[in-house]
């Protein structure tokens, strides 16, 4: 790093649940997605970053517990903020699907290299320093973390009584998502948490660096509480996953949130400055994901208005509004809109092609 005893405030950019944050490489504007989830950096094959040499290979983890042998590239010399990187690494992962919105991931080994960070959502700034002191008069919820694989992992409880591990991994948008091996410890020591499983489901609907999840049975769960280093969650709808347990970057809609590695250690500072945050979340009910290069229906769930509509698991979809879809990646860039009902084309498992009416 450039620069040592700095405090810098690098402005970035919460939209749809992810941090992004803009740099120069090579004397160029490049937009970074910042995932704690990652234990280092990623660039994808057929990107226009301009990655240098190849290190070597590692054995490389995917948020859904999928691995695979990958190549590790430099990073040219970057700048975020007033700070130039030098030296940085990150996988290198070949996708059918290239995200459009961001040129490469930024992971959690900026912090285990010593940077504390403060990301703010509402004023739209990450603070970035090497003084192990300058967050300490902050107050908040702390919640101490542990590396696995170099990534953070804080303990919570879902349930009084209950200690779930879950991935502090700001690439996942939702707030918390269990998983499957938790649910099944969960219900065996407590089977009135039952009370709190809205429904279920089989499927899939995660796409990792290795593709999409396997499919397996879903659980719709509404949790009375979820509470993370004494600060609790109220009324908070969720569902199980694969992988490892996840607390996603959606948490900075209710709070910054401070990262201290010396101390490893993560502080939630509610915006509410109470011990407890109503989320009052809509449940998602219906996930598309990636089919031999096509927008198919990965999960829907029996009891939701997708499902009443017309969606069933396997549909491929041809067309949006009379516009053909015939990629993810155009699917993904598609203009919804909030509220409003668009007329979807799909072919069914079964090869029979029919029209639907429902939001997105």
């Amino acid at each position: 790093m450039s620069a040592k005893n700095f405090v810098d405030s690098i402005p970035i950019e919460f939209s749809d649940q992810q941090i992004y944050l803009y740099g120069e490489v090579d004397g160029r504007r490049c937009r970074f997605c910042l995932d704690t989830g990652s234990s280092q950096g990623i660039v994808y094959y057929g990107s226009d970053f301009p990655y240098g040499k190849v290190l070597g290979e590692i054995k490389s983890h995917d948020a859904n517990g999928k691995v695979s042998m990958v190549k590790v590239a430099q990073y040219p010399d970057f700048t975020i903020g007033h700070l130039t990187i030098r030296g940085y690494s990150g996988s290198l992962i070949r996708t059918s699907v290239i995200p459009q919105n961001y040129d490469a991931i930024i992971g959690f080994d900026l912090f285990n290299k010593g940077l504390c960070a403060k990301i703010d959502a509402k004023e739209q700034l990450l603070i970035l320093t090497d003084r192990r002191d300058f967050f300490d008069d902050e107050e908040g919820f702390p919640v101490k973390y542990r590396l696995l694989r170099w990534v953070p992992q804080i303990k919570l409880s879902p349930f009084p009584g209950f200690t779930d591990e879950a991935r502090f991994d700001t690439g996942s948008r939702r707030l918390y998502e269990m998983s499957g091996s938790s649910l099944r410890k969960l219900e065996a020591v407590f089977p009135e948490f039952g009370t709190q499983i809205e429904g279920r489901s089989y499927g899939h609907r995660a796409i990792g660096s290795f593709g999409t999840e396997n499919k397996e049975d879903v659980s719709f769960l509404s949790l009375d509480a979820l509470v993370i280093g004494g600060h609790s969650f109220r009324d908070l709808h969720t569902m199980t996953t694969q992988g490892h347990s996840r607390v996603g970057a959606a948490i900075l809609d209710y709070g910054p949130v401070i990262i201290r590695p010396h101390r490893k250690e993560i502080v939630f500072q509610p915006y509410s400055e109470s011990v407890e945050t109503w989320v009052s979340n809509k449940q998602m009910d219906i996930a598309f994901v990636p089919q031999n290069g096509r927008a198919v229906v990965g999960l829907v769930w029996e009891r939701s208005i997708h499902y009443q509509n017309g969606f069933r698991q396997g549909d491929v979809i041809l067309s949006i509004d009379g516009k053909p879809v015939n990629t993810f990646a155009q699917f993904i860039s598609f203009p919804f809109i909030n509220g409003r009902r668009h007329r979807f084309m799909v072919m069914g498992a079964n090869g029979v092609i029919r029209t639907i009416e429902s939001e997105r």
